[in-house]
């Protein structure tokens, strides 16, 4: 079998498997997911390292760019690598985890989701990358859905369906178009001509391979199923799906959207920047205010995709690096915090920020885990949050718009003010009666959360080897010339840096100050001041949200729409033809009465009028 068939074909087998396991047996279902995505991740890190070998499989079909083609080229490979070690990770990480719904579904479709991942992630034809991409839509559904019995869940599974729903028909839409300019759906073909936006149909195709990417990284406007999730599914499909295996995806098509099948202009690279700002932002305001543990966390999730986009929609080296390494920086540091968030809720039964206090002496390694991947995602150094944002700053200067540079230094002040609450409210401050008892989480949970720190620490001390065995190599792959990406200087950048962590660090002084030294109130002096305490509210009662104003007001103004315009024509094709037959019918019934004088007075009527008629068109002629 060719090598890179193993990262598809394997989870999928095995997840056929776990369906026949009975949902009695005990751990078998764990050990074989365990198993099939540890081999997975082998064969992954085997690909990768025959680079730069490039690896291919081409079934041809119907004409040229049509068959079923993949492609493991650096960038590839790299995100395949990175998609296999997380689901290692959440498969390991869920052996002791019962707050998951049935673990036979829960695996199945963990499975499924990181074989149809690996299948978008190598996929070399848009045709065969859509495939793949919608059916992570399937199991996106079945994975919240299954994952809580309860009406919360049924209806945020339904929520995140249809958003990614209709932005996957963008995608649809914008493919066809560029496969129908190029004349080709093979991406290494379109890249060696790349496309350009200097007419209507190609900004128009752009346009909707960009919504279809940023949606699935959960980029605002279309992120609002995220935080709901938080709150109806399980943490470990928080850990895996919107904080890594959407991040992933989204943003990889997005740089390849943008540097390798498209060159953008400077116009399209204002438009990513500002969409980038606009959800760091948004985003890290609403994560701000939350007294919800893993709801929190969502809102970051969002928040940090604007990182990656900004760094992108730079196009020029150094941000699209950033944007790139932040890619992979954010999954990693924000998998493990929501497995502290699973670890926290599985001990104490809670993810209420209030009713939380002091864990960090019962909870020491849990709590060790959440300060490294904290201190990572608010960008202190030397951890490998500081140096991916680092690249996304300068990126953002270089492109000669400061105005996105201090939009994303503004979001590194409320993100660290934000975890700075966050774990005062869980590790630190009193410790709640009731939670005496509070254990350690169990080793199973322990050790991916260990191992996923370590890489927040091993990429930020050795920040040089993924940016030279992983990044670098990655630009390479689509096209980007580049120098050098990796050094730390101490220089503006960095004393700035210092500077919005002693101001975050005294805005939570003040916010304990002014909460009476409740931890979980010290965003209340911002949540509630002037002008966005109404913002707040306005955001909390869903005004914003894009998919309850389609569902409460747009919705129902075209369904009664369409519902007048289909009785209109109900009544011209069925009750207006129904009813003059039935008039007629009943004024000819008054004639037909079996009388013979009738008969014969309407037959010599007719007879007259008719030479009449004939009488008087003779004369005109």
């Amino acid at each position: 079998m060719n090598l890179i068939l193993i990262p598809i074909f394997l989870p999928l087998a095995t997840a056929a498997a776990v369906l026949l396991i009975s949902e009695r047996t005990k751990y078998l279902k764990e050990i074989l997911s365990s198993a099939a995505a540890l081999v997975t991740l082998l064969a992954a890190a085997d690909i990768f390292l025959q680079l730069p070998d490039v690896q291919q499989l081409s079934l041809p079909w119907i004409g040229s760019g049509l068959g079923f083609t993949l492609r493991a080229d650096t960038l590839s490979a790299f995100l395949l690598l990175a998609v296999s070690l997380f689901s290692a990770a959440i498969s390991i990480y869920s052996f002791s985890m019962p707050d998951k719904g049935s673990s036979k579904w829960f695996f199945f479709n963990l499975l499924m989701t990181q074989a149809f991942a690996a299948g978008a992630a190598l996929a070399d034809s848009l045709l065969v990358m859509l495939f793949f991409w919608e059916g992570l839509l399937v199991f996106l559904y079945t994975f919240i859905v299954l994952s809580q019995d309860s009406p919360g869940a049924r209806r945020t599974a339904k929520k995140a369906f249809l958003i990614n729903g209709v932005t996957d028909l963008c995608l649809l839409v914008g493919i066809t178009i560029t496969g129908y300019i190029a004349g080709t759906m093979n991406m290494s073909e379109i890249a060696r001509n790349k496309l350009t936006l200097d007419y209507g149909w190609s900004v128009f195709a752009y346009v909707l391979l960009l919504i279809g990417a940023v949606s699935k990284a959960g980029a605002m406007p279309f992120h609002t199923w995220i935080p709901d999730a938080a709150t109806d599914s399980s943490s470990p499909f928080m850990a895996y799906i919107p904080a890594a295996i959407d991040k992933l995806l989204g943003i990889y098509f997005l740089a390849r959207a943008s540097v390798y099948l498209y060159q953008l202009n400077g116009a399209m690279s204002i438009v990513l920047m500002t969409l980038g700002a606009f959800t760091i932002l948004a985003a890290v305001m609403m994560a701000f205010v939350q007294k919800d543990y893993k709801r929190l966390l969502s809102y970051h999730a969002v928040s940090q995709t604007g990182y990656m986009i900004l760094g992108i929609g730079t196009l020029n080296p150094i941000g699209i690096a950033g944007g790139l390494f932040h890619m992979i920086n954010h999954a990693t540091y924000k998998s493990c915090l929501f497995m502290t968030a699973g670890s926290v809720e599985r001990r104490t039964g809670t993810n209420d920020l209030s009713k939380l206090g002091g864990l960090f002496r019962l909870m020491p390694l849990t709590g060790i885990f959440f300060l490294i991947a904290a201190a990572a995602i608010s960008g202190i150094a030397p951890f490998n949050g500081f140096f991916s944002k680092e690249l996304v700053y300068r990126g953002a200067l270089d492109s000669g718009h400061p105005l996105f540079f201090w939009a994303a230094e503004l979001g590194s002040f409320l993100t660290l003010a934000s975890f700075l609450k966050l774990g005062h409210s869980v590790y630190f401050g009193k410790l709640p009666e009731n939670l005496k008892n509070t254990k350690e989480a169990p080793f199973s949970m322990l050790l991916p959360m260990a191992a996923l720190a370590a890489i927040c620490v091993l990429f930020g001390f050795g920040a040089h080897l993924p940016l030279e065995r992983f990044i670098g190599p990655a630009l390479d792959s689509i096209g980007v010339r580049h120098g050098a990406l990796a050094g730390f200087e101490a220089g503006k950048l960095y004393f700035l840096s210092v500077i919005v962590i002693l101001a975050a660090v005294i805005n939570h002084m003040l916010g304990l100050a002014a909460g009476g030294g409740k931890a979980s109130k010290a965003s209340d002096h911002i949540h509630y001041a002037p002008v966005l305490k109404e913002a707040y509210a306005m955001a909390e009662n869903r005004v914003f949200d894009i998919y309850e104003l389609g569902m409460d007001k747009v919705v129902p103004v075209v369904a009664k729409a369409m519902f007048s315009v289909d009785r209109f024509f109900d009544w011209v094709i069925d009750t207006a033809p129904s009813s003059t037959a039935g008039f007629f019918s009943e004024a000819s019934e008054r004639f037909h009465n079996g009388s013979y004088p009738l008969y014969l007075a309407l037959t010599l009527a007719g007879a007259l009028v008719y030479i009449l008629l004939a009488a008087l068109n003779g004369g005109l002629k």
